[in-house]
């Protein structure tokens, strides 16, 4: 998505937004226009609201990724729509209104075909976490999940032997679907076999290798 970014910064209307963790992305009320967002860095979560004060995660978007404001725009009038993002981390934007950003793709047939490669690795992405929800082990789910979120948020596959996610097991657990209390549980047990290190608002991952193995179902754990 390099090619998308030095795109982006070339067309007029491209405005540099930098969000703070929680912060949410509104629409822009005083042009009443729709916007492209591109994440330079950071990460933002497209939340549902599931009750008066509760929201679910639905999907997590790191570096590199565009969103397209049908993906997390509320329409206006449609008040009902319960849809919305938020940075998940300080996260720096790129946005541009949508009528510039698609006569721009229609002028440059490398860019749309940038833009389809990137399209083909979100639906990838989300097919992965439908893949960790239908698994029924806790174990297995919270492993599965942060090496998604690792991948989402460095932006690569994870081909290092370590890692480390810099976010909190709140977030950890509403991407995984499981309370917080589960999710505490069984990153316990990872850092217990010395898979993995817990802090306060990270996730030492020590061995890459046998994370994957514990998500795929290959390796197991005590209690």
């Amino acid at each position: 998505m390099e090619l998308v970014a030095s795109e982006i910064v070339k067309l007029p209307d491209v405005e540099t937004r930098h969000y703070g963790a929680g912060e949410r992305l509104d629409r822009d009320t005083t042009q009443q226009r729709t916007r492209h967002v591109y994440i330079r860095d950071g990460a933002i979560g497209l939340r549902v609201a599931s009750g008066r004060s509760a929201s679910a995660l639905v999907e997590v978007f790191g570096p590199g990724r565009l969103l397209s404001p049908r993906l997390w725009e509320t329409k206006p009038g449609l008040e009902m729509e319960s849809r919305y993002a938020t940075a998940l981390v300080p996260t720096t934007t790129l946005e541009l209104p949508a009528d510039v950003f698609e006569r721009a793709v229609a002028a440059h047939p490398p860019l749309a075909l940038a833009l389809a490669s990137g399209d083909v690795s979100r639906c990838a992405a989300s097919l992965d976490r439908l893949a960790m929800l239908a698994q029924r082990d806790p174990l297995r789910r919270v492993a599965h999940t942060v090496l998604l979120l690792l991948e989402r948020f460095s932006g690569d596959n994870g081909s290092a032997p370590s890692a480390q996610l810099l976010v909190g097991q709140e977030l950890i657990a509403g991407f995984a679907s499981l309370s917080r209390q589960t999710t505490n549980r069984q990153l316990r047990r990872l850092a217990r076999a010395g898979v993995a290190a817990v802090k306060r608002r990270a996730v030492d991952v020590r061995d890459l290798g046998a994370l994957r193995g514990v998500a795929g179902g290959r390796r197991s754990l005590g209690r």
